[in-house]
């Protein structure tokens, strides 16, 4: 398809195993290796508190924008590639445990979609600041499909306390 087709879309990445920076800032680029996903910017690194599970190391997080014009389910499946070659385990007594690499499609174009196996936007994206804070370095005035809110306007409601900085 012609890049005429093509929408925006975010990425979040976070990691609190091994290297973290590294492997975030590798993943990042490792999307973009997709001929259909297009990298634009990304967010500088985050140090996060863990917001659920808090028995574990502190994450690093970070999003990126791309532009694609793949499918979202295919955008799924390709991330999910990633963080297995990542190294990613999944250990069901702790969905929001520990990980090498955790990818999130945050938002892709003006997409609402509810399933089983994924939500657009992130069901969770306005409980967490690091979601926000990242995203807000991309595009604060980012307007939210499916509302009149923006990204500034999701940090101010945010009930997140977990302390997050900037690497």
């Amino acid at each position: 398809m012609g890049k005429t087709n093509y929408k925006s879309l975010y990425l979040g990445f976070g990691s609190n195993l091994g290297d973290s920076g590294h492997l975030v800032t590798r993943a990042i680029k490792e999307v973009a290796s997709n001929p259909h996903i297009e990298f634009v910017k990304q967010s500088a690194l985050w140090r996060t508190a863990p917001l659920y599970d808090t028995a574990q190391p502190d994450f690093v997080n970070a999003v990126a924008k791309y532009h694609s014009d793949l499918d979202p389910f295919e955008i799924l499946n390709f991330t999910s590639e990633i963080e297995t070659r990542f190294f990613r385990q999944r250990d069901p007594s702790r969905p929001m445990g520990p990980r090498t690499l955790d990818i999130d499609i945050i938002f892709y174009g003006d997409i609402i979609l509810e399933t089983d196996k994924l939500t657009i936007p992130h069901a969770r994206f306005k409980e967490r600041k690091f979601i926000l804070f990242p995203m807000s370095e991309i595009d604060v005035t980012y307007q939210v499909p499916g509302t009149s809110l923006n990204i500034a306007d999701y940090i101010l409601r945010c009930p997140d306390k977990s302390k997050v900085e900037k690497i």
